[in-house]
């Protein structure tokens, strides 16, 4: 039988009341995301335009106004939800062997592994056990090294796969070592695919974005989500944006025609236009993590402080996802992400007050 290990309640026979195992932003899908697709649902009687041109060009104007970089539509790859460029970028790739963040999103590794591709486990640095995960201001558990770096020189995989902030710690990547490890690449000649989809919700998003590199090496491809930042994983939109030419037509190959929607891409559009909704939503969040956040240490648990919206804890002695269930709170298990160890790992999405202030009597009644 298919194990589910995503996320989410959807599909689930179990109920749930409250749902804080997928991290999309708290405040919901924006409003004016709902208007766009209901004043235009004439158009899903229209073929899409493959090409996603207007969708593009907003793409770029949210990149100058965010990002503060100035890219060109032809390096937009737009996508079906980050899930399909990721294994449109990885079969593209033309690797035959790929070094891996360990952990990371489980998607990765079976796109790798689909693609027949050889998988190489990236170095990370683990908290071991005794080891109380109360600080990670410079990325230390669960995260790439220096080591990586030399892996990618030593291996000189054709593929590296890289996760900032990384899901599930929610930890950035050292700044040096993330550096070093395109410096790394660069040499080997191999092929970089990071994963940015939280990144916009971090602080220090401009200074932290790979968007820097692609000058100076080209075979970088970024990976956005509007799913996450927008709260709408049921409207699947995502892109990718490509510093080389060659391995940008090679993935737009690789995915089908007219791969977004009328519908979709309207929606993307007018959620990339409300900048009012992300000012907002990610200013509450910030400080409702915080908060959550200290909540849960005042507790005992475990935890890594992550940039993203998301927590990371270790309960030691309690089933914490089956407690909380009977609560009917439901949590991320983390026991299918290869590289945590010990087991009892779990993530939590940070919601707004309401849902924050319930989960904290909930753990705290779940907690011997």
């Amino acid at each position: 039988m298919w194990e589910y290990i995503h996320g989410g309640s959807s599909y689930r026979a179990e109920k749930i009341e409250l749902d804080m195992s997928v991290n999309l932003n708290a405040f919901g899908l924006p409003s004016s995301v709902k208007e766009a697709v209901i004043s235009n649902m004439d158009k899903a009687v229209e073929y899409p335009d493959p090409d996603c041109l207007e969708l593009t060009n907003e793409i770029v104007d949210w990149e100058k106004r965010h990002s503060g970089y100035e890219l060109i539509d032809q390096q937009i790859i737009c996508g079906n939800g980050a899930s399909e460029l990721i294994n449109a970028a990885v079969t593209a790739s033309g690797a035959s062997s790929a070094l891996v963040q360990t952990p990371i999103f489980y998607g990765y590794e079976r796109a790798v592994r689909n693609s027949g591709i050889k998988l190489i486990r990236g170095d990370s640095l683990a908290a071991m056990p005794g080891v109380r995960l109360r600080t990670d201001k410079d990325g230390r558990y669960f995260m790439p090294t220096m080591e990586m770096a030399e892996q990618v020189r030593t291996t000189r995989a054709g593929l590296v796969i890289l996760c900032n902030p990384s899901n599930p710690t929610g930890s950035c990547i050292r700044e040096d070592v993330l550096e070093e490890i395109v410096k790394a690449a660069k040499e080997a000649g191999s092929r970089i695919i990071i994963d940015e989809c939280f990144l916009p919700i971090c602080e220090d998003y401009k200074e932290r974005t790979a968007l820097k590199f692609l000058k100076d090496y080209p075979d970088i491809m970024i990976i956005r989500s509007l799913t996450k930042l927008y709260s709408m994983p049921g409207i699947r939109s995502g892109y990718a944006i490509s510093g080389s030419r060659y391995w940008e037509e090679d993935i737009r190959r690789a995915l089908p025609e007219w791969n977004m929607g009328s519908l979709v891409q309207l929606a993307s559009i007018a959620a990339l236009r409300d900048d009012r909704y992300l000012e907002e939503s990610l200013a509450y969040i910030r400080q409702e993590k915080d908060r959550l956040m200290q909540a849960l240490l005042f507790m005992g648990l475990d935890l890594i402080p992550g940039r993203a919206n998301y927590l990371m804890i270790r309960s030691r002695d309690t089933d914490l996802k089956a407690a909380l269930l009977e609560k009917g709170i439901l949590i991320r298990a983390l026991d299918n992400y290869a590289g945590l160890f010990p087991k009892g790992f779990y993530r939590i999405c940070v919601r707004k007050k309401e849902d924050n202030d319930r989960l904290i009597a909930a753990v705290r009644e779940c907690i011997p």
